[in-house]
Parts: structure tokens; C-alpha cells; sequence
């Protein structure tokens, strides 16, 4: 009898082995997000070459696991509405948000020609945990963008004054200060990030990780300066009548009067210095994004997690004589843009010209959630199978209503609200010295490029405000006034 219960109860187990086998296995887990927003860095990191001199390891590991897209663009050249965008999904010309707007605001209950939907909301309609910490939003993560939101989007520590540039209505100033790396915001954003990919999380998560260097003030630690000669410092390239063939519209909307320009710099010896501390807060930078990819790596969430590391634009180092952002050309549109993740190619280039209008879309097609009708961009995954797909797709950036860039693989193309024009043949003037609009040869071109341009586009809301240029300054006063 022992003998047959034996054979019995063997029998019984090895059915019971032959069933889970043969049933159908459980269906995989959506993939997590680690979402990465690096404030005004632009193409100086190892993986885009835009300055020789970077130092970058951390941005080239990701670059090596990821697909580059090394032609993408923000949809404005300025924090508040870029981010704005990324998270709504929403050009400026449909929200009407084209300048700075408080976080809680960008998702209002009227006023607006549609109620966008944050990414994070929908993610989180889905089932996704929403978490975070630094600067996200322009002011940190307003407007409950995340269920679970630590703080720490902080451009400081300052020192008791400034100590090279004193000026109103910007933070632009540059040295050695603090004397830790804990003493940085983003070394708490980073310690958040690691916390958060250390716990166990029974759903699928969005971690947001908002480094704020190299904002200005550009102060890190000396330990980051001293990795940067100050004698053999590389400047960017410089031409001093740069502005002499643009049309006067263009003048208005792209000067910046508190901060450095190019002459000012020449002529008080401080352009290396700006250079070499900018070069000092992206390598400091790097070096909080590897902690974070380094806690992601010893994670149980390594294999399933899309990484998405963007800036919200790019920054000007004295090219085109100024020292800033908000303008429409090259270095401040072009973003470094990676994306890793199951089944995504690594260490691929993709030239394409892509927006981060395109990473709202994008996220919902691979975790396969249904993309809405009401968003501005387009899903990158048909590039992220194959980055030499054929894209016929330029890329636009709106600086204030009817002020807009178009970008294809070789052109640069602006028209501005006044019907005055740039542009710019990249593939012979890289550095876009030389406007050729008036040349009659290009008409056909810019025909083609100007269909990219949105119609109709939405007023300036009344909730816009600006601090810096007089041109804005007015915008803003005629649209809170109720005129436009």
C-alpha cells in the first residue's frame, strides 16, 4: 500500500509540473520609467561632441546602452514652457503657454482651448506609481504632477554675494562654492532617486529626476574646477558682426540685458572662466546622474525600465554673443536626447529631427497604452526600431506666439511674427553665421519648411509672465491686460 501512494503522489506532482508548463505564462510587467530632465545642458557632453573638452563618463555609459537622437529639439526655448510642453504634450501655439507660468497653472480647469492631461495623470490612471524629486515642472513638480514628490528644486547654495557677476533679475554668476557635493541640491535629488530604486514597488513606476546644474549660479565644489584647466580652456566659436544681417525682430525677441554678453566677456577677461565653470557644473551633473544609474543597475528594475534622459533646451556660451538661453537657433533648441530600454538599440545614432513634444506619445507606445488624439507629437518608436527610418518630419521651436523655428536634417529655417526670416544652411555653416533668406534661390525651400509652421496659434495666456527682456515684458502686459 506504502509502495502505491508513493507512486500515486509522484504521479499527482509530476501532473501538477506538466500543468504549470503547459499554461499560458503570466504577461510581463509594464516597464517601469526613470525619467531624467537636466536643466539648460546643451550638446557639451561626450555623447553630442560639443565641446571637446567635457567630461561626461556617466552621459557616455547611458549613450552606449541607448539610442541617440542627435537632431532633437525643445519646443521653447525657455524652462517653464518647454517643460510645460513635455508634460502636456501641447506646442505652445495650442496651450497659449509661451513664456514662464506657474506649475499649478498649466493644467487649468478653463482658459485654455483644450484641458491637457499631464503625462504622469494618465500614467497614473493607468496604474503607475508617480514619484519624484527636483526640478521636473519649472517650478519643481506643482499642480499634484506627482503622487509622491520629495522637493529639493533648488538652484542654491549661494554664497553671502555674488562672486563674479552681479546683476538684477538673473542667478548668472560662477565659482567654487560649496566645498561638498552633499551640500548640493541635486546630491539630495540623486540620494531620493537611489532611495527609490532601492524599495520594492508592487506596480510599475515613473521616477522623475530633476538635476538643476548647470543651471546658474554655476557653483559646484572646487573639485570640479580643478578638472578644467583654466589657461587651455576651449572657446566657442565667435563672430563678432553675427548680428549684423538679422532682421530687427530678431534683435528684440533674442537680447538678454542682464546677462553677460560675448563683448562684455572679451573685454573683462571672463569667457574662460564662464566656460570652464559651465564645463565644472556638467561634469558635476554627470556625476549625480551615474549614482542614480548606478543604483538602477544593482536594482531588480534594471531589465525593465525605460531611461529617457533629456534637457529642457540647450545654452548659449558666448556664441552669437550672448550668454543664454531663449533664443531660435542652434544652441538653444538642440537637446541631448537618450532613450534606453527592452528591445531598444543600444549604442545607436539616430539624425532624425525629433521634439520633446515626441516623448509623451513615445512613452505610451512602448509601455502600450492608447496614444490620445489631442497630443501635438508623434511616437519616436518607428526610429527607435530602426534609426535610419525613413522621418519626414522637421521639428519646430516656438520662441512667443508666431516666432518659429523649423529644423530638418540640414536647415534652419525661422519666421517671425513681423513675416522677417532666417536661415540657415547647417551643412555648410555650421555655426550659422550666414542668414541666406533673402537669397531668391531658397524660396522654394523655405516654402517647404514654412508648412511646418501651426496656423492660427493660440493667444498668450494671461497667465504667461516674463522678467527679463522688454520686448516680453510688453507681450505679457498687453495679454494680461486683455489684448493681444
Amino acid at each position: 500500500m506504502k509502495r502505491i501512494s508513493i507512486l500515486r503522489l509522484i504521479l499527482i506532482l509530476c501532473g501538477f509540473v506538466a500543468f504549470i508548463s503547459s499554461s499560458p505564462a503570466a504577461p510581463p510587467k509594464s516597464p517601469n520609467i526613470l525619467f531624467i530632465a537636466v536643466d539648460d545642458l546643451n550638446d557639451w557632453v561626450i555623447p553630442f561632441g560639443g565641446h571637446e573638452q567635457a567630461i561626461t563618463p556617466n552621459l557616455q555609459r547611458l549613450a552606449e546602452h541607448s539610442t541617440r537622437f542627435t537632431n532633437a529639439h525643445c519646443q521653447a526655448p525657455l524652462c517653464g514652457p518647454s517643460r510645460a510642453s513635455v508634460f502636456t504634450g501641447l506646442l505652445p501655439s495650442t496651450s497659449g503657454i509661451y513664456l514662464h507660468v506657474k506649475d499649478n497653472e498649466i493644467v487649468p480647469e478653463n482658459g485654455a482651448p483644450q484641458r491637457p492631461e499631464f503625462l504622469t495623470h494618465l500614467l497614473a490612471r493607468h496604474g503607475y506609481k508617480t514619484l519624484g524629486a527636483g526640478k521636473l515642472l519649472h517650478q519643481g513638480a506643482g499642480g499634484n504632477l506627482l503622487q509622491d514628490y520629495a522637493g529639493f528644486k533648488d538652484f542654491g547654495p549661494y554664497p553671502e554675494k555674488p562672486m563674479n557677476y552681479d546683476a538684477d533679475r538673473t542667478s548668472t554668476d560662477w565659482g567654487a562654492f560649496p566645498e561638498r557635493n552633499d551640500q548640493m541640491p541635486d546630491h539630495a535629488v540623486a540620494d531620493y532617486a537611489i532611495g527609490a530604486l532601492s524599495q520594492n514597488h508592487d506596480a510599475p513606476f515613473f521616477l522623475g529626476v530633476g538635476i538643476n546644474r548647470p543651471h546658474v549660479p554655476w557653483h559646484v565644489p572646487q573639485e570640479w574646477f580643478d578638472k578644467f584647466d583654466l589657461d587651455t580652456i576651449e572657446l566657442p566659436p565667435y563672430l563678432a558682426s553675427d548680428w549684423d544681417d538679422l532682421p530687427e525682430i530678431s534683435k528684440l525677441i533674442h537680447e538678454a540685458p542682464p546677462t553677460p554678453s560675448t563683448e562684455w566677456m572679451i573685454e573683462n577677461g571672463k569667457w574662460k572662466e564662464v566656460v570652464q565653470a559651465y564645463l565644472a557644473c556638467v561634469a558635476y551633473a554627470d556625476y549625480e546622474i551615474g549614482r542614480v544609474l548606478d543604483a538602477l543597475e544593482k536594482s531588480p528594475y534594471a531589465e525593465n525600465t525605460i531611461v529617457v534622459l533629456w534637457s529642457d533646451h540647450g545654452y548659449h556660451l558666448g556664441e552669437k554673443n550672448i550668454v543664454t538661453k531663449m533664443t531660435l537657433w542652434e544652441e538653444s533648441t538642440r537637446v541631448p536626447l537618450l532613450i534606453s530600454g527592452p528591445g531598444i538599440p543600444q549604442n545607436a545614432i539616430c539624425r532624425r529631427p525629433v521634439g520633446l513634444i515626441d516623448l509623451y506619445p513615445t512613452l505610451l507606445n512602448l509601455i502600450g497604452i492608447d496614444i490620445p488624439d489631442t497630443l501635438d507629437g508623434r511616437s519616436l518608436k518607428p526610429l527607435l526600431d530602426n534609426p535610419q527610418a525613413a522621418w519626414d518630419h522637421p521639428v519646430i521651436t516656438i520662441w512667443g506666439r508666431n516666432n518659429v523655428a523649423v529644423r530638418d536634417e540640414r536647415y534652419r529655417y525661422i519666421r517671425y511674427e513681423d513675416g522677417s526670416e532666417e536661415l540657415y544652411d547647417r551643412s555648410l555653416d555650421p555655426n550659422e553665421f550666414d542668414n541666406v533668406a533673402a537669397n531668391p534661390q531658397h524660396t522654394e525651400l523655405k516654402n517647404r519648411l514654412a508648412k511646418h509652421i501651426p496656423q492660427n496659434q493660440s493667444k498668450v495666456l494671461p497667465i504667461n509672465f516674463h522678467q527679463w527682456n522688454p520686448y516680453w515684458i510688453e507681450v505679457v502686459r498687453k495679454a494680461q491686460g486683455g489684448g493681444n
